[in-house]
């Protein structure tokens, strides 16, 4: 049984994730409205607070040193998802009762946002952000967890792609000598701009900043054209004209301020974007056995965690937040939604067939993706954390 805390607590704690920084269906929020969602993330505010009592089987025998685990980010140490984070890392030293102890550096001290992956694999960190779609073309599988209409949210999401690397992402990954430590997602994106965006024809020939890989052949199919910059450069860009609106995601939204110059959020939010975060091959390998499974633990957990957390809840959180400051948001919904349904339905037919042309599984994968997603989507957010502490995914990692 996992200890309540009392509602005080909580709400603490969403107020400091919100203000610091928000399948087959409508990609939407976890519940209707504020409190139910909170209930709905009670697991994982629990965990981050580290107020449960099971956090799975880790039974700890190494009796050397402590042993540092360096995580290195281009996010600010003040920001929202950089606190919840540290609460995470919090979590591994007390699953690992204290062998491993965390070294975090943030605001790009180590490397760059784009270059994650290289520090892990040189020995500059441990642990990085290294996220595909800045390198698309270094991958193929992976460009499929961001097609459009597969995830209602970035926990489902989450789930999905960790049940799936051990079969089909993990040999693209590990090729570049480094390890998955999780496969994160965004929550879903939705469309900021200056004008109410509620029908297809609305987006139309709207320069929208776009993240990349499937991301902006998504955006293309829409009619709009694609704009691909760093989300920090977003507001100032809308500000110019360079842009005229943004696909991007709630909890993300606030941190950038974006309802600053954005009046409306039209909520086509169809896709999740991909955002993995690298382990050093070389640290993982040289654990001791036992402290090679809390790590695959962890990295299990925190994966579930931050996905309700920050981007789930903490966008519902944000998205209220930003309406009370004077954004408006517009429904796409029904036939008008299916229209948009429509409009993207070929990126999917085209990723398939050009990734079936190399030879990859891409069908089946997508096929396994669905399936997996409607399993998870009929879960409750609580229900999935739940099942990340006790029946962690296995394969990930090459174990001794």
């Amino acid at each position: 049984m996992r200890k309540v805390l009392l509602s005080t607590t909580s709400l603490v704690f969403g107020a400091a994730l919100a203000l610091s920084v928000a399948g087959p269906a409508n990609a939407g929020p976890i519940s209707n409205n504020i409190e139910d969602a909170k209930k709905d993330a009670q697991v994982t505010l629990d965990w981050f607070e580290g107020k449960l009592d099971n956090y799975g089987k880790n039974e700890v025998s190494y009796d050397g040193p402590p042993i540092v685990f360096r995580s290195s980010s281009h996010i600010p140490n003040v920001s929202g998802l950089a606190k919840l984070q540290i609460q995470g890392f919090n979590n591994l030293e007390r699953m690992s009762g204290g062998k491993i102890k965390v070294e975090t550096s943030w605001s790009q001290s180590v490397h760059s946002v784009r270059e994650g992956r290289k520090a892990t694999r040189t020995g500059l960190s441990d642990h990085a952000p290294c996220f595909s779609l800045y390198t698309s073309r270094d991958y193929n599988m992976v460009g499929g967890l961001g097609l459009p209409f597969l995830f209602n949210n970035s926990h489902e999401a989450v789930a999905t792609a960790e049940h799936l690397y051990p079969k089909y992402l993990k040999e693209e990954f590990e090729r570049f000598r480094v390890k998955t430590m999780r496969e994160a997602h965004t929550g879903p994106y939705h469309l900021y701009n200056n004008k109410p965006v509620a029908t297809l024809e609305d987006v139309k020939g709207m320069k929208v900043r776009a993240g990349g890989g499937t991301h902006s052949q998504i955006i293309a199919a829409l009619g709009a054209t694609q704009v691909s910059m760093p989300g920090a450069d977003a507001y100032t860009a809308v500000q110019r004209g360079t842009l005229d609106a943004i696909h991007f995601n709630d909890a993300a939204a606030l941190i950038f301020k974006l309802h600053e110059v954005a009046k409306f959020r039209s909520s086509n939010g169809f896709n999740v974007l991909t955002i993995e975060y690298c382990m050093s091959a070389d640290w993982f390998d040289d654990l001791p056995a036992d402290l090679q499974v809390v790590v695959n633990n962890w990295g299990r957990q925190m994966a579930i965690a931050e996905g309700v957390g920050f981007y789930d809840y903490g966008g519902q959180v944000n998205v209220a937040i930003m309406q009370e400051k004077g954004l408006q948001k517009v429904d796409i919904t029904g036939a008008e939604l299916d229209r948009w349904r429509n409009a993207v339905s070929g990126v999917e037919a085209a990723w398939i067939a050009d990734t079936e042309k190399k030879g990859l599984p891409a069908a089946e994968f997508i096929a396994e993706a669905k399936k997996l997603s409607a399993k998870y989507s009929a879960m409750s957010a609580n229900d999935i954390m739940l099942d990340a502490i006790n029946n962690p995914v296995q394969g990930m990692y090459d174990m001794k």
